[in-house]
């Protein structure tokens, strides 16, 4: 670990710049380390927003199965509707657990949680229910834009070669705005991590600004097709993706999961990207997705208290 260290930092020294002005990336954004560990699964809820099942995908260690079991019967949503009237409803769900070292133990708390299709064949089931009830939505909010992006070139940027010698791996969160030909408008990356490795933070930072450089460079070449009935009219949310990018070395690379597995984080903060609003903008982090997840538009699963997020378990 020492030895990737020293060679990340004597490649740094050679080849770090300071990031340009309007590159999306932020030069003085600070990391921390942190133990994370995502849980795939389902939930349902009822019509009054409670949650009437759930159940998680692959092996769990029973600790970590007892806390969710306490914790997740009781959050609450805001019902659906469907033709106007609250309904049950069912959605895939990814938890992000994060663990910190304590005096005794640790202490684990929800990172975050989304609800969005994360294999094919949900992405397909998402599809089918909107199409079977267009105006379903959130109970107290006005109908979104029926809205569908798509990736359509999507070239991975080049590893930075002075990490790749370093032996150093990471993931950066982008948010990507379009116009609604597909092309990009801007590249901001919201949030980064490098993974498995440790050392002096100002050095780690250096490192996760380097690959949102890289990042968000290659991002402005993009294309997606927006499938809308009018996408002139679209706002910037309705024309939002967020894409993780990967610079991996091991099994991830060849397109590995991530659940049920805890990895070690030097993990920036979460920024908002400036076209969007406060509470929409920071509803998804770094650690919650994977290479090939594409994430536009919103989920009609929305937490009716946050404030389980953060919540120690």
């Amino acid at each position: 670990m020492s030895s990737i260290l020293s060679g990340l930092l004597a490649l740094l020294v050679m080849a770090g710049a300071p990031a340009l002005a309007g590159d999306g990336v932020d030069p003085t954004a600070a990391g921390e380390a942190v133990l994370t560990l995502r849980v795939d699964g389902q939930l349902t809820i009822d019509p009054e927003g409670r949650v009437s099942e759930y159940r998680v995908e692959g092996s769990l260690d029973p600790a970590v199965a007892g806390m969710l079991q306490r914790a997740v019967p009781a959050w609450r949503f805001k019902p659906i509707l469907v033709d106007g009237k609250p309904a049950i409803a069912t959605s895939p769900m990814r938890i992000t657990l994060a663990a910190e070292e304590m005096a005794e133990g640790y202490r684990v708390k929800v990172d975050n949680v989304v609800f969005w299709p994360n294999t094919p064949e949900q992405h397909a089931a998402a599809e089918a229910s909107r199409l079977a009830h267009p105006d379903m939505r959130v109970a107290g909010e006005a109908p979104r834009p029926r809205v569908r992006i798509l990736s359509k070139t999507m070239r991975p940027p080049v590893y930075p070669p002075e990490m790749m010698q370093a032996g150093v791996e990471g993931i950066v969160l982008l948010s990507l705005r379009l116009h609604p030909d597909g092309s990009v408008a801007e590249a901001f990356a919201s949030q980064s991590s490098l993974l498995n490795v440790k050392g002096r933070p100002e050095i780690l930072d250096r490192g996760r600004i380097m690959l949102e450089r890289n990042a968000a460079t290659a991002a402005k070449r993009w294309r997606f097709t927006v499938l809308a009935e009018d996408a002139a009219t679209l706002a910037p949310g309705d024309l939002t993706v967020r894409v993780p990018v990967e610079y991996s070395l091991g099994p991830m690379a060849k397109g590995g999961s991530l659940a049920g597995q805890w990895r070690h984080e030097f993990r920036g903060p979460n920024r908002p990207a400036p076209w969007l609003p406060p509470e929409e903008a920071t509803r998804v982090r770094v650690s919650d997705l994977s290479a090939r997840d594409i994430l536009a538009g919103s989920s009609p699963f929305e937490l009716s208290d946050r404030s389980v997020i953060g919540k120690a378990l």
